[in-house]
């Protein structure tokens, strides 16, 4: 997970994706890798895309509280995804899901996200 961002092979899937009009989908901290999409270009092909994703405030306090990860991550998903342009629409975790064009994204793997994610797929 702590990779995603600087990956090529994640950005050379990302431009495979939207170069043959596919679906994406991330969960939980997957939208990370949506950070790796504007490596090597001047901007993210997803710059004004609307995104749910874990809440930077639970890896800020309370996953490390309670040894959900190992300490501090690099990289805050939300924070860096707002700098390049994405919209993040929410702050807190409840098993939503959003839609914005193929691109579907989720806070968390929990089954309200699985499921609604099933629905919104074609």
């Amino acid at each position: 997970m702590v990779g995603l961002p600087s990956s090529d092979a994640v950005s050379a899937s990302l431009d495979w994706a939207l170069s043959h009009d596919r679906i994406v989908i991330t969960l939980c901290h997957g939208p990370a890798a949506l950070l790796a999409a504007s490596r090597g270009k001047d901007e993210s092909p997803f710059k004004g895309y609307s995104v749910c994703v874990f809440p930077d405030s639970l890896d800020e306090g309370p996953n490390l509280e309670i040894g959900c990860l190992p300490g501090r991550l690099p990289w805050l998903v939300a924070g860096l995804l707002s700098e390049q342009g994405l919209h993040v629409v929410n702050d807190d975790m409840t098993g939503r899901t959003h839609r914005d064009r193929k691109l579907l994204t989720g806070d968390s793997p929990s089954p309200p996200t699985s499921s609604a994610c099933s629905r919104l797929t074609p």
